[in-house]
């Protein structure tokens, strides 16, 4: 048997909450069947907009007091943190500096090199920031407000040059091979990444025969591509189609599918997260039409758990979900590309079944709690290593 890890699991919970935020508690529960647990989290929610949480976000001697307490007081073997901005900022990295605690990080975005976290800007894709020139941030509409880039823009300066928190990482882990290579791509050191997937629960009864209706899953903003899909479902004859989930570009959204004539298309908005599998396993097959660079969207990988075949954009790491046979790829931003790959998945039963399979296959081999739980505590004795090593 095992010796149990001490483990501190730190994460900053979104104002509006998405898949990082149910990978980490699902994360906690995972880790609490084999190991002591620590959370140490905030809630973005609970703060205010203006500069105390911008003081907060970039440098707060007292919440580095505050969080080297909980540490010192629970004495982990390794701190994994998630995300933390703004409300923790970079008080983790510091108090686990300070108590010499090996630290963990998942790389859930892009926010080690863009101040927004999706590289992507007014419309497309964008890597101007990349190499620390985070004016681009306020120049350009990367976020709703200048008052909010420039927060961020200086938090991300400040903490990548002068605090240099990037070093403090024991271990990065990239939940897919696209953030593995961008990683390396960023010049860390192969030694310190890992690639280890994200997990989702297999349910015994997982079927790869097709339901009734297409399904889009997620955020409802325009770096997923929405309004393409949109156009791309009025090409493609008006199926029955899904959309689950709510966000800022919902009402543009609803206007839209409305001129388009899309009688089929239903808004569901935000659903509670145990109806999910429900709505996932009567589907037909799962688009994730992103105009930005994702990274292991909880979606695709819960629909494959399903048996649901994905149709997916060449962003960033979609491709790698389909590539054995698990769903199809149309060219991103690509209306005409779409529609054509969305009528085969509406009309080609055998098609949604082997794809199906496949996926299915893909989750049994790659995605199962067991699993992950493994690759993690292997994770984690890497970071120990290095930084006794260090």
């Amino acid at each position: 048997m095992k010796p149990r890890t001490r483990l501190a699991i730190a994460h900053s919970f979104y104002r509006l909450p998405g898949g990082e935020d149910q990978y980490v508690r699902s994360q906690i529960d995972l880790m609490r069947h084999h190991h002591d647990v620590q959370v140490i989290e905030r809630c973005n929610e609970d703060l205010n907009a203006g500069l105390g949480t911008t003081a907060r976000m970039t440098w707060s001697s007292r919440l580095v007091g505050e969080l080297e307490q909980e540490l010192d007081g629970f004495q982990p073997h390794v701190v994994h943190v998630h995300n933390v901005y703004p409300a923790l900022g970079p008080a983790v990295h510091m108090a686990a500096r300070r108590l010499t605690i090996p630290l963990v990080m998942t790389v859930h975005n892009q926010r080690l090199r863009c101040p927004n976290g999706l590289m992507f800007t007014e419309g497309s894709p964008c890597r101007r920031c990349e190499r620390g020139l985070y004016t681009n941030a306020i120049r350009h509409d990367c976020f709703q407000t200048r008052t909010q880039a420039a927060a961020y823009a200086t938090s991300l300066w400040l903490h990548r040059f002068i605090l240099r928190l990037e070093e403090q990482v024991a271990l990065f882990i990239a939940p897919s091979v696209f953030m593995r290579d961008r990683l390396l791509e960023w010049g860390i050191a192969e030694h310190r990444v890992a690639m280890i997937r994200n997990f989702t629960p297999l349910p015994n009864d997982a079927s790869s025969e097709p339901g009734r209706y297409g399904i889009y899953l997620g955020r409802l903003s325009i770096e997923k591509g929405l309004p393409e899909l949109l156009r791309a479902l009025r090409e493609a004859g008006d199926p029955p189609f899904w959309f689950v989930g709510d966000g800022p570009s919902e009402v543009a959204l609803r206007r839209l599918a409305g001129q388009l004539e899309l009688d089929r298309t239903q808004f569901l908005g935000r659903v509670d997260y145990p109806e999910i599998p429900g709505i996932v396993r009567g589907a037909r097959y799962l688009v994730l039409p992103s105009l930005c660079d994702e990274n292991a969207p909880l979606a695709a990988l819960e629909a494959m758990a399903e048996g649901r075949p994905l149709l997916v954009t060449r962003a960033g790491g979609l491709p790698e979900l389909v590539q054995e046979g698990a769903g199809l790829i149309c060219d991103r931003g690509s209306v005409a590309d779409m529609a054509a790959q969305i009528r085969r998945m509406a009309s080609d039963d055998d098609l949604c079944r082997r794809a199906g399979a496949s996926a299915l296959s893909f989750a049994r081999r790659e995605l199962l709690p067991s699993m992950h739980r493994q690759r993690l505590e292997g994770a984690y004795a890497r970071a120990v290593a290095y930084r006794f090593q260090g």
